[in-house]
């Protein structure tokens, strides 16, 4: 009788946990793109949009907001949506949060009053913030270190491919109706189905913590936090440089021709997916206090080359130089704040990340504004933030292993 049960538990092994894959990498590189999505659609929309309202008082102020209003909610609302995630676990958030995205995305192409558009989106910039949060954790809960390396790379690369996409989309979709580019959402709609049929809880998160406990945030690492979160804040400061000046820049040496920016600033954006890819290969065989020291002297580099360049040859290859950068930017700083959270502390820790991540969105421009205002050019501003970078990246050096290193 013991040996036949023996064998009977040989046939029917108890199941383990379910393993993540290629299903739901691809998804989350994908729901990665969302947030994205929000700011990058209403570009080529906006007057458009400024023209069918043109009657509505203050519209030519509210219309331009409804693209940049998202990432003050994100800013503002991340962290309190890692206290929710790390409470109530990530798939069931995360579902309801893609739904509510694609809804509220997709509602103004049937609605014709302004300011009921306008509250969409802060629906979806509420929608967004739980998604950056929880994609960013799950790539931690799913995948190892190696395999979650790989799958952040595949959403840099995918990144500015979709970028390109949605902005050809978004126009064409424009010149057809007045508020056409709002279907755009609808992709969301797709990422929600795949969320629904692959995404699991992950065992970590299926572990209720102390409800009291988790919203004090006891045990939060809080100066790995604040260290990664200043990290963040000034890398993502020299992020937005270029993403939000960049035109200007290009103007002032005198590209003044809106197809040739154009042309110029697609070329040129090509460095974003190098920059993944330089990452993923640097990581594996450099400490992070020196990937996150290059990183900086590339983006200060090319921010300062910027600055100093007269002709429009040299402008490009210092914005090339920058966007490679970039490319290491976000695709380094969430492999890097990954590897420094406990489990059950991911969700509090992207939450605080994402909101310095998206504060910077506000504060970089103010800032070359400010200082192009003081110097009398945009040109100078450049300069000064590159040079800045710079700095920074030689105060990294000097951190040494003083930065935040990764756990076990």
């Amino acid at each position: 009788m013991k040996v036949a049960m023996h064998k009977a538990s040989n046939v029917n092994p108890l199941p383990g946990p379910p393993v993540a894959g290629w299903r739901q990498g691809v998804t989350l590189a994908f729901a990665g793109f969302l947030p994205i999505l929000s700011i990058l659609s209403l570009a080529p929309a906006i007057p458009t949009i400024i023209g069918h309202f043109k009657d509505v008082p203050n519209a030519a102020f509210l219309v331009p907001l409804m693209a940049t209003t998202p990432g003050l909610m994100v800013a503002l609302l991340a962290p309190f949506a890692g206290i929710i995630v790390d409470r109530y676990g990530r798939r069931r958030p995360l579902l309801w949060a893609t739904f509510a995205y694609a809804f509220s995305g997709t509602a103004p192409f049937f609605l014709n009053d302004l300011p009921t558009i306008f509250a969409s989106r802060l629906a979806v910039g509420v929608s967004e913030t739980f998604i950056l949060v929880i994609v960013n954790a799950l790539f931690a809960d799913y995948f190892a270190e190696n395999r979650r390396r790989n799958w952040i790379t595949v959403q840099g690369l995918l990144g500015p491919a979709l970028g390109a996409g949605s902005l050809a989309l978004s126009g064409w979709l424009s010149s057809i109706y007045w508020n056409g580019v709002f279907l755009v959402y609808g992709l969301a709609f797709v990422i929600f189905l795949a969320m629904l049929a692959w995404f699991f809880e992950p065992p970590v998160a299926e572990r209720p913590a102390d409800a009291q406990s988790t919203a004090r945030g006891s045990g939060l690492p809080w100066k790995t936090v604040s260290a990664y979160c200043a990290v963040t804040l000034v890398m993502s400061v020299l992020y937005y440089v270029f993403l939000v000046n960049g035109g200007l820049a290009f103007e002032a040496i005198g590209t003044v021709s809106a197809t040739r920016l154009g042309v110029i600033m697609g070329l040129v954006s090509l460095g974003v997916p190098v920059g993944a890819l330089v990452f993923n290969v640097l990581s594996r065989h450099w400490p992070i206090e020196r990937v996150i020291a290059l990183v900086l002297l590339i983006v200060g580099a090319g921010t300062a080359g910027m600055g100093f360049a007269r002709s429009e040859e040299t402008m490009a290859a210092a914005a090339v130089l920058q966007e490679i950068g970039a490319g290491m930017t976000v695709t380094g700083l969430i492999f890097w704040v990954s590897r420094l959270l406990a489990p059950e502390h991911r969700g509090r820790g992207f939450g605080l990340w994402t909101s310095a991540f998206f504060i910077a969105q506000f504060i970089s421009p103010a800032i070359v504004g400010t200082l192009s205002a003081k110097t009398g050019s945009i040109l100078h501003a450049f300069a000064i933030m590159g040079i800045l970078g710079i700095v920074f990246a030689l105060v990294i050096i000097l951190l040494g292993k003083r930065i935040p290193q990764p756990i076990s």
